[in-house]
């Protein structure tokens, strides 16, 4: 009895089950229909104890992967009770690709996540796993190069590894490191002071603005320090730009102990910047050019904040903590003013003309 019901049972589940969606079935349902179908009135299934079978099947089939109950759905209220609603769940994959196949490139790659999934064993994405595969056993003949070199010599599309490549070494658990490839930082504008050699600075000076960049360049020529900064390297941060910018600075200066200061306007715009830097960037000694910012203040003049600017307090709280930590709350306080007011001082308001030298 048992038996003849397990085997129309699991035929007719398997029958509903999809590759890859769920679908919802009703136990009352699939029991009427199973009386239906296997026995000539309910009155026989009664008579042989056909809902206490059907319930052991049931628990079976969950066992074996093809079902599940719906938890939130109630109970039936009979006995043995179960839910009034069970998942079909998805057909299992079967794999693909064959042993021996996988064996073979062993040697280089991990493959255990397509084991994992199936659903992946795609004839589009074992070619490409093949491309990688020859490059790893001859890597060492080549040199690094740049992410977007390496994408277009081995699949013929520079930006591979920044859309599909990037999936796909995630699956075969590689880095880019594996193929000898780097994702170089931008290149940014930058200003040596005279008898410094850049590879050895110590000091750098990033600033936010154009204008203020070409004033602190005219002052490093004549030897001349930016409010008591004396910079090895001065760098135009050109905005946000800087934040993805920043890496280059490790290409080309070998001091890993630099004091690194930066200034952008006084704004939610130039604070995010700031935060954002260090957040990304934590190994590296970045703080605030306080004596520069302590000049802006000292100027007074201020203008409205751009209205396309976000104001995420979050920056806000972290700048003023930072300044409170150096014994600075004197210009926390002004900036929490001006972030209030929705004022600010741009990095302008320090020229030739109004700076104190």
């Amino acid at each position: 009895m048992k038996q003849k019901i397990k085997k129309w049972l699991t035929e007719y589940l398997i029958s509903m089950q999809s590759p890859k969606s769920r679908k919802k079935i009703d136990s009352q349902s699939i029991e009427d229909e199973l009386i239906k179908r296997r026995f000539s009135n309910p009155i026989d299934y009664q008579i042989e104890n056909g809902y206490q079978h059907f319930v052991q099947v049931l628990k079976e089939l969950e066992e074996e992967g093809i079902i599940t109950p719906v938890k939130k759905s109630p109970l039936n209220g009979r006995r043995p009770s179960i839910h009034t609603q069970w998942w079909v769940l998805p057909a299992p994959i079967k794999n693909s690709w064959s042993y021996n196949k996988i064996l073979a490139v062993s040697d280089q790659l991990n493959l255990s996540k397509y084991l994992q999934h199936p659903e992946w064993q795609t004839e589009e994405e074992w070619k490409n796993i093949e491309i990688i595969y020859k490059f790893l056993k001859q890597k060492d003949k080549f040199q690094w190069v740049t992410r977007e070199e390496r994408a277009f010599q081995l699949f013929g599309e520079e930006k591979y590894f920044s859309h599909d490549g990037k999936v796909l070494l995630q699956r075969l658990q590689l880095t880019l490191n594996d193929l000898k490839a780097k994702v170089y930082g931008e290149p940014f504008v930058f200003w040596p002071s005279p008898n410094t050699t850049i590879t050895e600075a110590k000091t750098v000076l990033i600033v936010e603005n154009l204008s203020f960049y070409h004033t602190c360049r005219q002052l490093l020529n004549k030897g001349i320090g930016i409010k008591g900064i004396q910079p090895d390297l001065l760098i135009y941060g050109e905005g946000k730009k800087i934040e993805k910018s920043f890496g280059f600075l490790n290409e080309i200066t070998i001091n890993k102990n630099k004091a690194i200061y930066y200034v952008g306007d006084i704004d939610p715009e130039g604070w995010g910047i700031y935060v954002r830097l260090k957040e990304n960037y934590p190994e590296e000694n970045i703080q605030l050019a306080i004596p520069i910012y302590e000049a802006l203040i000292k100027k007074g003049k201020t203008n409205q904040i751009e209205t396309d600017q976000t104001d995420n307090k979050r920056y806000l709280t972290d700048v003023i903590d930072e300044l409170a930590n150096v014994g600075r709350s004197d210009i926390g306080t002004v900036v929490k003013e001006l972030w209030e007011q929705n004022r600010r001082i741009p990095q302008e308001a320090l020229s030739l003309d109004t700076m104190d030298l």
